[in-house]
This record gives structure tokens, sequence and C-alpha cells, in this order.
């Protein structure tokens, strides 16, 4: 297998390979548990193998899902089979001084988990297909080559700046980095600057949305199509609440937020009323004081729903039992709320992206910005932003279609090599006249 790009050569490509035939699927995505640590094993091994120093190979404790802001189904599924997060660890892995402090580390973060089925890789013309592709094991292979170059280039920088590679679990699945990113973070393992290996097109996108979920549930009693009117159809509730919910809360919004009404669900039957079902309601939001007025807003829809369901279906024999014990039956529940969101700036780190050859991603142009592990890695004297190679549309992430261009993934690495001796130029590390040209 040969590549004809320097950059990202045929080791590179022979590791990424490997590391994507391991199917590190999220277990919430119905997975293999143990699959997600052999992955971060075989990642941890190669680091070493290229000079890198390990830093942290581990899971945390039950006690990290015991915050309220971990996903209402991330603590159900996890206290259901306990033993499970075990085989969910994280690994850091570095390079350079190893007692620089906070402001002189660069930190790059990506996640080893990737959504089901399992979709084995396979190069074509230059293009690498199968999970984890571009979504996210190449971008994390192509930071990792990045780094272990520009250190290549110029030893020097190696007494004066620290690069970390963080490599977690709990992307996917809904699980948020709530026990990934999150853990991390609170360790310490962040820098003065942070590169999340996520699509963008290689534009740097300083920041990124969170999402609540709401489950919408009725809990009544079936019938058999001799008697319909028995029974408390939720099929016909959920669907009169998508609707609604979708008109009331849909479209364009001047605040930033976005609705997705999905996942309704009852029953297949033809000869059967349905008295149980779900339906999901998920918001994605710029801010928290936006995600407040959501909330409020969902909250007043719902008031008015019932009103409105029991004016226009309490007369009708099939829909008059849940319209009359609409208050007994549908239930309304968070599952996903009070995630931060991240909104940062730095003129002196957005020089340093600007110099190593970036753009600032712009939305009108680039699309909207996205959820992700980096609303976890905010704070004082940080810079967090989000930059990787392709796009999660254009790429098909989350798709049977999900691959990157080997081109792309040379590109990126030389991004993150520019990146990190520009970052070291920033902090006062000595570079050469030419490595700085270089890096234009």
């Amino acid at each position: 297998m040969t590549v004809p790009v320097r950059s990202f050569g045929p080791r590179d490509v022979e590791f990424l390979v490997r590391l994507m035939d391991i199917p590190s699927v999220s277990p919430l995505e119905g997975g293999e548990a143990g699959q997600t640590a052999r992955a971060q094993e075989l990642f941890a091994r190669e680091a070493e193998a290229r000079g890198f120093r390990v830093l942290l190979a581990r899971a945390p404790g039950p006690e990290v899902l015991d915050a309220p802001e971990v996903p209402l189904p991330v603590r159900s599924f996890f206290a259901a089979a306990p033993g499970l997060l075990a085989a969910q660890p994280s690994v850091v892995v570095a390079m350079g001084a190893p007692d620089a402090p906070a402001g002189r580390r660069l930190v790059i973060n990506f996640h080893m988990d990737t959504v089901g089925p399992h979709l084995p890789p396979r190069l074509a013309d230059g293009v690498l297909y199968g999970r984890g592709a571009v979504d996210d094991k190449g971008p994390g292979v192509a930071a990792l080559a990045g780094v272990a170059a520009a250190f290549a280039r110029e030893p020097a920088i190696a007494g004066a700046v620290e690069v970390r590679l963080c490599s977690v679990p709990g992307e996917e699945g809904g699980a948020m980095g709530s026990f990934g990113t999150r853990w991390l973070t609170s360790l310490g393992q962040v820098g003065r600057l942070t590169l999340f290996a996520e699509p963008t097109g290689r534009t740097f996108m300083d920041s990124s949305t969170a999402t609540m979920t709401l489950r919408l549930r009725v809990e009544g009693q079936d019938s058999t199509d001799d008697h319909p009117e028995q029974g408390h159809n939720a099929t016909v509730a959920l669907g009169f609440l998508a609707a609604r919910l979708a008109g009331e809360l849909g479209g364009d919004r001047a605040d930033g937020s976005r609705v997705t009404v999905a996942g309704l669900e009852t029953g297949s039957a033809h000869n059967r009323v349905y008295g149980s079902g779900q339906l999901l309601l998920n918001i994605a939001y710029p801010d928290t004081g936006t995600g407040a007025l959501m909330r409020r807003r969902v909250t007043d829809a719902l008031a008015g729903a019932r009103g409105a369901f029991r004016a226009a279906y309490s007369g009708n024999p099939l829909t008059r039992r849940v319209a009359d014990d609409w208050d007994d039956v549908v239930r309304a529940e968070w599952l996903k709320q009070g995630l931060p969101t991240l909104a940062n700036r730095d003129p002196a780190m957005e020089a340093v992206l600007r110099g190593a050859g970036l753009r600032r991603h712009t939305p009108a142009t680039d699309g909207a910005p996205f959820t992700c592990d980096a609303i976890w890695a905010g704070g004082p004297g940080r810079y967090v932003c989000v930059c990787g190679p392709g796009r999660l549309d254009r790429n098909g992430a989350h798709t049977e279609r999900e691959h990157v261009a080997v081109g792309d993934l040379a590109a990126y690495t030389d991004t993150v090599r520019r990146t990190v001796l520009r970052f070291a130029h920033a902090v006062g590390a000595p570079l050469h006249e030419s490595t700085l040209e270089e890096t234009h």
C-alpha cells in the first residue's frame, strides 16, 4: 500500500487502517465495550514507538457519572452494566518538556469511539473508506504524525513546550464526552491552546453548541381493533405532538438554536391500538441563556398542546380516552440538559493559527457550529477550537459513505506540524527563521 505523500506516508496509512479495523463502536451504539480498549492499546503502543510518552491510560471510576450534567441514558446504561465503564479508557500521550506549565502546553483531542455499524476499512484511489475514517480516527492519526514531524523538524522546542494528544471514548452515542473529555479536563489535561480534531474543512471553529434532549412518553392502555375506543391511542397523541412542536419550534431561528423532532415509536401492527410510546425532541443551543429560553418555550408549547389536543379530539371516540386522561398518561422527561457551550476568542492564539495557514470558521460560508466534546475544555487562560480535515456532511460521517482522502489527512498533518511550531514560537521557544517561513 503506497501513498504519494511524504507528510502522511505508508506507515501512517498502515497504522490508521489497523486502527480502523478494530470495531470500537460505542457501547451506547451497540458496540462491544472491550473493542475501545483494544483500539486505545494499539494507539498507545504506536505513539510510544514514535517517541511519545504515555501519561495516562485508564478509565475513570463510576463516580464520574454522578454529576447532573451527565445524560440520563448514559447513567442508566452503565448503572445496568457497571463493569463496562472500565473498558472505556482514555489515553494521553505527550512529546516535549514534561515540566512545561499549562501556558506552554498545546493539547489535541480526538475520540476513538465510533457510531455503528462498524464498516471495515478499504483504500481505493487515494481515498480511505470505513468507520472512523473522518470521524475521528483519521484526524487523530494525522495529528499524531503532525506532532512528531514538528519535533523532528525543530528538536530544540522539546525543552520549551509540551504537546499532548488525548484519545478519548464517550463522544458518540449521546455520551457527550461525559466520561472521556470531561473527565480529562477535570484532571488538568488542558493547555494554553487546545485543538479538537473534528472535521471542519481545516478551518478553526472556536464555538460549539450543546444539546438538550426531551423524551415525551405516553404510558396508557392498549386495545384491539375490535374496541379501539378503549385504548389510549399513543400514536395519535405523539403524532399530534410531533407536528405541533415542529410547527411552533422549528424553522430558522435568529438566536442560533436548532430543533429536531425525531424518534417517534409506538408499534407496527395493523390490528392494535398502542397505549404507550415515545417521541424525542433534540434542541441545540449556542449559549446557556438560549438553552434556558428554549426550555421555557418547550414547556409553554407542551401546555398549549394539551389544551389543543383536548379541544380537537375529546369528541372523537377513537381518541377520547387519551384526551380525557392526558395529565395521567402523557409525561415529559429531560434526558439531557444543563450542558455547557463553547464560545471563546483569543487574539494571540488566533494569530498562531493564522500563522500556520488556517482561517477562522465562518458560519455563513462554512456551516453552523456543531456540538462536540470541546464544550468541556474552555476556561480562563485557555483557547479552545475545533479543527480537522474533511467535513461531517461531505465526507459521510455517521453514514455508510464515510470516507476521507489521504491527501486531506496529509494536509492536516502539515497543519498540525505548522501549528505546533507556531505555538512554540509564540510562547518563547527558539526557532530558526527558515522554520517560521515554512509555516506560512
